[in-house]
């Protein structure tokens, strides 16, 4: 909370920031909502959440963009008026046409360019970051966010399924205040753009002594970049493991459930909203409380620490399938891994020259979403085909793999080698 008094630049960042991630998280459950309504629910739901997740493979595309950008300020500024602009056409859509399924498919086409805008002006902003922040409050400043963006996701869940009923269900409505909470961050930006200025002025001045490259080229030197940077590629590429292993956690979780009813508290709805508010709360904790047990570890300790607990978690259902021994370990992990990427997202900007900050980070934000569906595709077939309990001793197999290498490799780890 002191970089937030201090740091009058990084205070205004993140004010537009909590705009900017209470307007997505809003409308994101509510456009659930509206699928879930539609005649042919389940493929309507399923098409929402492959949209949503999309645009995360573009993000080493959008990461070169973003680098080749000069003005990074005022290419924010125009992203964010355009993402108020499409809110505002699918307020007048959902108005007139809401009930037919072209309007739907439309949706979506807009929804995906907002999220590609979305990630687009937020890697835009990385380069930015680096300047006002002073090395030593970058872990904070990644925490922070982190935080604003658990807690926007949190109250927009809860906070947006209420206002969409308050406003009997009126979409329209609803999309129409999403562009008013674009428009808002748009504002407290753009009337405070002077903080920001000296920044821009620099990345300006280092793009100018650059030559021109192919879009190949750059994703070439990118990726040589990271790859020669052992100690940090090897975290990414843990980054990337543990993905694989934990995006199928929710619906491994759901349909554990099913079988095992002695893991509910009360029934199905009940125990998943419960465990899903653990975990929120749990991962919020870890963003905001810095100074514990954990800070003296290094970031590959804490991905083996955070495996170790998920290894666990894996081994619930046929060893102990006990409702509060779970509760807690998801708990743990949450607090955990909450933990991990504000701590690679530091890493990645004091390692990292400004130019290439925007091209790295989406090549992370690639390479690690990426193994998502492969994960989930495996892990999810192991639970229907076999049974749910096979699929979690098949996680914990890999995640000992994982724990494993971390023991292995302490002596490798980035901050003991170079501190």
């Amino acid at each position: 909370m002191t970089l937030l008094k201090s740091n009058r630049a990084f205070r205004i960042m993140i004010t537009a920031q909590l705009f900017n991630n209470l307007g997505t998280s809003l409308f994101n459950i509510v456009f659930l909502m509206i699928a879930a309504a539609r005649p042919h629910a389940t493929l309507a739901v399923t098409a929402v959440a492959f949209i949503t997740f999309l645009p995360d493979l573009f993000a080493i595309l959008l990461g070169n963009l973003a680098d080749k950008t000069h003005d990074h300020l005022r290419a924010w500024s125009i992203t964010r008026r355009t993402q108020a602009t499409i809110f505002l056409v699918m307020s007048g859509l959902l108005f007139a046409y809401e009930t037919r399924t072209v309007t739907f498919i439309v949706l979506l086409g807009l929804i995906f360019i907002n999220d590609i805008l979305g990630l687009y002006s937020n890697l835009l902003m990385a380069p930015i970051s680096r300047y006002i922040l002073a090395q030593k409050d970058m872990q904070t400043a990644m925490s922070l966010e982190q935080a604003v963006s658990i807690t926007m996701a949190m109250v927009g869940g809860f906070f947006g399924a209420g206002l969409f009923s308050l406003l009997h269900n009126n979409a329209a409505v609803f999309s129409f205040i999403n562009a008013l909470l674009f428009i808002i961050a748009w504002i407290v930006m753009t009337t405070h753009q002077s903080y920001f200025t000296a920044a821009q002025q620099q990345i300006s001045q280092n793009l100018a002594h650059h030559p021109r490259t192919t879009l190949f080229s750059d994703f070439n030197i990118t990726f040589i970049s990271v790859y020669r940077d052992h100690l940090f590629f090897q975290l990414i590429v843990l980054a990337a493991a543990v993905n694989f292993v934990s995006t199928s956690l929710a619906g491994l979780f759901n349909l554990t459930l099913l079988q095992m009813h002695q893991l509910m508290i009360g029934n199905f709805g009940t125990t998943v909203a419960i465990f899903g508010a653990v975990e929120t709360v749990s991962m919020l904790l870890g963003s905001i409380v810095v100074h514990d047990i954990f800070q003296h570890m290094t970031t590959k300790q804490l991905i083996g620490t955070a495996c170790g607990l998920l290894l666990l978690l894996g081994l619930v259902p046929s060893i102990w399938p006990n409702r509060l021994v779970w509760l807690l370990l998801i708990a743990g992990i949450g607090y955990v891994s909450a933990k991990i990427n504000p701590r690679i997202g530091a890493i990645m900007m004091q390692r990292v020259a400004p130019d290439r900050l925007a091209s790295v980070g989406g090549l992370i934000n690639t390479l690690v979403l990426a193994t998502a569906p492969l994960g989930q595709l495996l892990f999810l077939s192991l639970a229907n085909v076999i049974t749910p309990s096979f699929a979690w001793l098949t996680m914990s197999t890999l995640l000992f793999i994982i724990v494993g290498y971390t023991i292995y490799t302490r002596h490798r780890d980035l901050e003991r080698v170079e501190n």
